[in-house]
């Protein structure tokens, strides 16, 4: 790796490129590159070698593998900015890349170019209700600053080792069922066009491009830079865990207390019961300080479920957003995750479909769909709180329900069978969503055509694809959505 104008050439080679060959899609050394265009001058690097490369064809899915032809790690945005203006001349495609942990080559481009985000990390500044951050920095590190202060962001996903720009370019959905998506709560942005020009934009300035960019899975620009939302939060979580094995009384107490509203956390972790069925585990969650103490009894009462009957674990609150982060890690520890298939199904379901969707898709999945490492998710959300044009929820006056499988393969290592088994699987359940109303939430494994990304934005899609022809006219950015 070499800084700058130069970088070693792949395959290989000790000639340092220069330039880019735009007719044989190459890139050329010095002593080729006259007739051709030159890089641009970088502060930070490219890279070409296979072996790099190759490391960015992958993702949390191990499902697809796209080859870019190079890699940038950024020293600067204005790296950024030129590359795209490099790339725009030659109708070379780009992604921009967090943590990866999308699962169907979201990230990822074929013969183009892949920016990876984690080089522009920095955390500029956090108060008691704002946080300044690159795009590449990840929350974790931000909960890792800010939590001793008790302050951290209002909505934070399961798994939080995961990029600023990623969720944001994408939603970032929570436990915490009142707060709206990570997007939500967003203040500025500060964003690279398609066209490399830097704009900061917010509510008030350049309101379109900040619309476009909150959930705009990276279509019209590269988000570098975000002001959010931070809120004071107190110290402790106390966690009541409660079973159930059929979705009627379930649903019934999960409604109780969704319409209650006293816990600040709910939702539905899944998995099977050893004997064909499936456990549903109710996860109550009370945040806490010193001198309070949440009486389960009161919180749990008239439920069908005895508040005897609940599991009660005590965490600071630090530790409770950590939760899945320890597990992901011990996974990643003992060779279970980097090369285990992740076809994961994730989709909306509007409330009034919820429960019938869910008894319906429960009875037909089999210990295969999850694995001895994934699980299911059932997380509500109020409806009222998303706000962002692009992020496509379904149209719903009180709760909506976002709907994961988390599939893992028994294995590491290929398996096109079992692939193939999950991404017709996925198809169907999607389908069967939609006809009630539900929507794609597009981090998973699932095909989606021009057709049904149309479907998915309804009325919205000819003005996202303005949008799109105004901030990205040459059509480079994030081609792995298949949006445009």
């Amino acid at each position: 790796m070499v800084t700058r104008r130069a970088f070693l050439a792949g395959l290989g080679s000790a000639a340092l490129v220069f330039g880019f060959d735009p007719v044989n899609r190459r890139w050329i050394s010095e002593a080729h590159a006259a007739p051709f265009d030159r890089l641009p001058r970088l502060d930070g690097s490219i890279v070409t070698d296979p072996a790099s490369l190759a490391a960015y064809a992958r993702d949390a899915g191990n499902i697809v593998h796209n080859t870019p032809i190079a890699v940038l790690r950024p020293g600067s945005v204005r790296d950024i900015q030129r590359m795209l203006r490099f790339c725009k001349q030659r109708r070379i495609q780009v992604a921009a890349r967090g943590q990866g942990h999308t699962t169907f080559g979201q990230a990822q481009v074929a013969g183009g170019l892949v920016i990876d985000m984690a080089t522009l990390n920095q955390i500029h500044s956090i108060s008691a209700d704002e946080a300044v951050i690159d795009a590449g920095a990840t929350w974790r590190a931000l909960v890792d600053v800010s939590a001793p202060s008790n302050i951290m962001p209002p909505v934070l996903t399961g798994y939080i080792n995961l990029s600023i720009g990623g969720t944001l370019s994408v939603g970032g959905v929570s436990t915490s069922y009142g707060q709206g998506s990570q997007v939500d709560h967003v203040r500025e942005l500060e964003v690279v066009t398609g066209t490399g020009d830097l704009k900061r934009c917010s509510a008030h300035q350049n309101a379109d491009l900040f619309q476009a960019a909150l959930a705009g899975l990276g279509q019209c620009g590269v988000i570098t830079r975000a002001t959010i939302d931070m809120v004071r939060v107190k110290p402790s979580a106390r966690v009541c865990q409660l079973n159930y094995f059929a979705d009627p009384p379930f649903f019934q107490d999960l409604e109780t207390l969704l319409n209650r509203g006293e816990f600040d956390d709910l939702f539905m972790l899944g998995v099977p019961d050893g004997a064909g069925g499936w456990v549903r585990q109710l996860n109550a969650v009370k945040f806490f300080g010193p001198g309070e103490d949440p009486d389960p009894n009161f919180l749990l009462r008239g439920l069908t479920a005895s508040p005897s009957s609940a599991l009660i674990v005590d965490q600071t609150h630090h530790e409770y957003v950590l939760r899945v982060d320890v597990l992901v890690d011990f996974l990643k520890l003992v060779g279970l995750w980097n090369d285990v298939l992740h076809p994961w199904f994730d989709v909306w379901v509007p409330d009034d479909a919820v429960e019938p969707y869910v008894t319906d898709v429960l009875a037909g999945l089999t210990p295969e769909d999850v694995g001895a490492t994934g699980f299911l998710l059932l997380l509500p959300q109020r409806a009222s709180r998303f706000r962002r044009r692009f992020f496509k929820v379904p149209e719903c006056s009180r709760w909506i329900y976002l709907f994961d499988i988390l599939t893992a393969a028994g294995a590491p290592g290929p398996d096109p069978e079992f692939e193939a088994r999950m991404l017709e699987r996925n198809r169907i359940l999607f389908e069967q969503a939609r006809d009630v109303g539900g929507k794609r939430y597009p981090i998973g494994t699932l095909e989606f055509s021009r057709s049904d990304w149309k479907h998915h934005y309804g009325h919205d899609y000819d003005d996202f694809e303005r949008l799109k022809q105004r901030y990205d006219p040459s059509g480079i950015l994030s081609p792995g959505s298949g949006i445009f």
